[in-house]
């Protein structure tokens, strides 16, 4: 399967070299800086037309470049366009409309933790909203895998800071390595960095009442 990402020249390295554990990756880079209104977006986005992955994640973060990233992928057979950034990037209800329009599926999210599952997704079994399996000994986190990390890896940081700790303190734990972790979410007391770290919570509480009922059933 192949991912397609379109990204600010030099940003979103971790995301690109995560996904290109499971998956072909092309990338295609813009300006690194952009004006805030641009008027002819071609100027600045222009995919080739070998540029046809199953799946586009952008990273643009400028409605006006979202806004014509789904006209030309649709122009190129793509239906499925993951837009990141939240509010940077465009008015949810406009890349909606112009994806229905062309026949292009958006997906917008905030954060790449609280993006949407579609189900039986190669990608999407591996990425988005967070998800371990945990061992417990002794109340004591043994072992922890990640099934599904968010786009930045934040996860698979996650996974390696709370082992070892004990079964009451790790949620905590993971949603403040969530936040120190270098996340391109928002931050401030109300960014989303914040949200980032209450799923990463949930997830590991869980995991935890997942791995509690194994045991119960085994004993």
């Amino acid at each position: 399967m192949q991912i397609g990402v379109v990204v600010r020249k030099g940003k979103n390295r971790r995301a690109i070299e995560l996904f290109s554990r499971f998956f072909e990756v092309k990338v295609y880079e813009v300006e690194r800086d952009l004006p805030a209104l641009v008027e002819n977006p071609k100027d600045y986005l222009n995919l080739p037309e070998d540029f046809r992955p199953e799946l586009i994640v952008s990273y643009l973060l400028h409605p006006d470049l979202n806004l014509e990233l789904i006209r030309q992928a649709s122009e190129r057979g793509v239906k499925l366009l993951v837009i990141s950034g939240g509010a940077k990037s465009g008015s949810y209800k406009q890349l909606r409309d112009e994806g229905e329009r062309v026949g292009v599926r958006i997906l917008w999210d905030e954060i790449c933790c609280a993006t949407p599952k579609i189900e039986n997704h190669p990608f999407f079994e591996l990425f988005g909203g967070p998800e371990f399996e945990i061992e417990i000994e002794n109340g004591i986190i043994k072992d922890v895998k990640v099934k599904r990390s968010s786009f930045c890896g934040s996860t698979y940081y996650v996974a390696e800071k709370i082992k070892g700790l004990r079964i009451e303190e790790a949620p905590s734990k993971a949603g403040y390595y969530t936040q120190i972790f270098p996340c391109v979410a928002s931050r401030g007391l109300t960014g989303g960095i914040h949200k980032a770290a209450r799923a990463h919570k949930r997830a590991v509480e869980k995991a935890i009442e997942r791995a509690l009922a194994r045991s119960s059933e085994n004993s």
